[in-house]
């Protein structure tokens, strides 16, 4: 009776927040189960007691580096051209699913992956998928403006026009049930709409092969207060019977705005390589206010550091020349010690605006993370189900949007002159970001932009 209570848990469709903060609360021993109420109102741990349970450099060296060398240097050779984007902090929500509902092997895998040695006890592996949850529920429920209204962006260079949307707000979960507006998703998504202002989301979900709880474009478009409950048990396990194929879905939306003005935004030129260029949305900040950047000489590389709210920022990353000796100088101690040595200095930025989304399998982002067991025919899922199941599909999806903050057009404050000439910063070439948490100093985003008129 136990184990058909821990599979409604799994099974029912929720976003990764819920289920890691209800998921929590299982042991080993699973005949008391808590209360989802109570996992769903409780508080928040407090941020010291995260960060001494998350292994944050194992997670970024497994989750972060490793899978973005191996994107970069392992992709077939048409695609080494190409951007690269995915999150670190959308596969460690999904590995901790995996692990809440695999065994032997194939959790053993997801756990290590996640920071935790092998012979790590229970309670430190509940402790770490705890942290790991608070941590995600804190930064997509403080993180976002509110609601904020879509702008065409056709003719500007960017190469994508009018985002649509609908009118949602940052992701939170209160546990209240509220009603929810099913006709969201089936209106009209034109220009001029309402646009998701939420910076963060992220959303993880186990399902038989063939029947999606949601979609990427339902997903970003999700209204605030869905209840994570409202998806028929008896379907689900009759679809369950009716199939051996599983799927984990795993999407990500972050909405980047920059400290710049719209009105100082111009179509400017972007050098892909030697031969070509495209013709970018291109945004300004002069040297007003200061900036944490540093020039690092072993990388061969400027670092620039830009604040997307309280605590989440991006490092900015713009080799002098090409591309790959900065790749290859990609670690998780080198980020350190980019993060230590940054000094506040004044210069004027140009950064383009654009929108990219990439999908990827999470098997062949965790190849070399040392996760292969739970992709195989010897996965084991009987966490769930004595019946022999495959996971047949796990797509891991990310868009990024980066755009100007909404200032309103007007005087600034006034500055001392300085008739000195400022140094000048162009991302007019390809470069590397890095969004992170700077509590905490977690990868929740990394890439490299070759096109960013490539959507």
């Amino acid at each position: 009776m136990a184990r058909e209570e821990a599979m409604v848990f799994v099974m029912y469709g929720f976003t990764c927040l819920t289920a890691l903060a209800w998921l929590t609360g299982l042991t080993a021993d699973v005949s008391v189960l808590p209360k989802p109420e109570k996992l769903l109102s409780r508080p928040l741990r407090r941020e010291q007691e995260v960060n001494q349970q998350l292994n944050t450099s194992a997670l970024n060296t497994a989750l972060a580096f490793e899978p973005y060398r191996d994107l970069a240097t392992n992709t077939a050779a048409e695609q080494q051209q190409h951007n690269i984007l995915f999150s670190p902090l959308g596969l460690a929500s999904a590995l901790a699913l995996l692990s809440r509902v695999s065994v032997s092997e194939s959790r053993s895998q997801a756990l290590e992956a996640l920071g935790l040695a092998a012979n790590a006890t229970e309670q430190s592996v509940e402790a770490t998928l705890s942290a790991l949850a608070d941590l995600q529920h804190s930064l997509t429920l403080h993180e976002g403006g509110g609601v904020q209204r879509a702008e065409s962006r056709a003719g500007t260079g960017a190469g994508i026009g009018a985002t649509p949307g609908v009118e949602i707000e940052v992701e939170e979960d209160t546990g209240n049930q509220t009603d929810v507006d099913d006709g969201a998703e089936g209106r009209n998504k034109t220009e001029g709409e309402v646009h998701p202002g939420g910076q963060l989301r992220v959303w993880s979900s186990l399902h038989t092969d063939g029947k999606p709880s949601v979609d990427y474009n339902s997903f970003m478009f999700r209204p605030r207060h869905t209840s994570a409950f409202n998806t028929s048990f008896d379907t689900l396990m009759k679809d369950l019977e009716a199939s051996d194929k599983l799927e984990l879905t795993n999407y990500v939306y972050f909405k980047g705005s920059q400290p710049f003005e719209r009105r100082h935004t111009v179509p400017r030129s972007f050098q892909l390589n030697a031969t070509t260029s495209v013709e970018v949305a291109m945004m300004f900040g002069d040297d007003s206010s200061e900036v944490m950047m540093l020039y690092d000489t072993n990388c061969s590389a400027t670092v620039v550091r830009l604040a997307h709210s309280q605590r989440l920022a991006s490092l900015l990353l713009l080799p002098k020349a090409e591309l790959q000796p900065l790749e290859d100088c990609l670690s998780d101690g080198r980020m350190s010690f980019w993060r230590s040595n940054l000094k506040p200095g004044r210069a004027e930025i140009r950064f383009p605006k654009f929108q990219i989304r990439k999908s990827y399998s999470l098997e062949s982002l965790l190849r070399n993370s040392g996760v292969s067991s739970v992709f195989s025919h010897s996965a084991d899922f009987s966490g769930i189900s004595q019946k022999t199941l495959k996971l047949a599909k796990a797509p891991h999806e990310v868009m990024l949007e980066v755009e100007e903050t909404k200032y309103e057009d007007g005087g600034r404050p006034d500055i001392t002159l300085d008739f000195s000439v400022p140094p000048r910063i162009t991302f007019n070439r390809p470069f590397i970001l890095i969004i992170y948490d700077d509590h905490t100093g977690l990868v929740l985003l990394m890439g490299r932009i070759i096109d960013p008129t490539d959507v």
